[in-house]
């Protein structure tokens, strides 16, 4: 008896290497095949977006964004940014982002109370701030396979509670 169940423990092991070898043989091939997120490079030129903004004790607005960017001799993105949220007035704002290291981002946003900074890691470029009006921002922008659009998804709080949440896609113009 006690060598069938020394058989049975040696299967469940070589099952579970086997699984291991099989989950890191996928990983592998996955972040082959992942599309690597060049912040620079994809608002540089015009990009476009439309999203939602769901805030509470409010209804959600429609959010268009239209942004110019640029890339300066010394390596720092500048995008300029016209932003409509519902039936508000357009606002400008400006963005400056350098990579102060490999996937590491540092800037100024014309609208925010102070720097901001970034991680990129694959296809995803991770950035957190504060703006003028003291909320909290984490902001989520995943590139897509096709390389000419990516998603933002951005959450908004106060006091360390959300008070909204914006989703949009973002699409460079050809």
């Amino acid at each position: 008896m006690s060598g069938y169940r020394g058989a049975g423990l040696v299967w469940i092991i070589a099952a579970m290497v086997a699984v291991g070898l099989a989950v890191s043989a996928f990983q592998a091939q996955a972040s082959a095949t992942a599309t690597r997120f060049d912040p620079a490079a994809f608002f540089t030129g015009r990009t476009t977006s439309q999203g939602t903004l769901k805030q509470i004790l409010s209804s959600t607005k429609t959010t268009r964004v239209s942004t110019f960017g640029t890339r300066q001799s010394n390596g720092d993105m500048v995008l300029e940014q016209e932003v409509t949220i519902g039936d508000q007035p357009t606002r400008y704002r400006t963005w400056r982002l350098r990579e102060t290291s490999p996937g590491q981002f540092g800037g100024t946003i014309s609208d925010a109370a102070d720097d901001l900074s970034g991680t990129l890691v694959g296809d995803t470029l991770t950035l957190t701030y504060t703006m003028d009006n003291h909320l909290w921002i984490h902001q989520v922008i995943t590139v897509n396979r096709d390389g000419q659009s990516a998603s933002n998804v951005m959450r908004i709080r106060r006091f360390g509670i959300t008070v909204a949440r914006l989703t949009e896609t973002i699409r460079r113009e050809q």
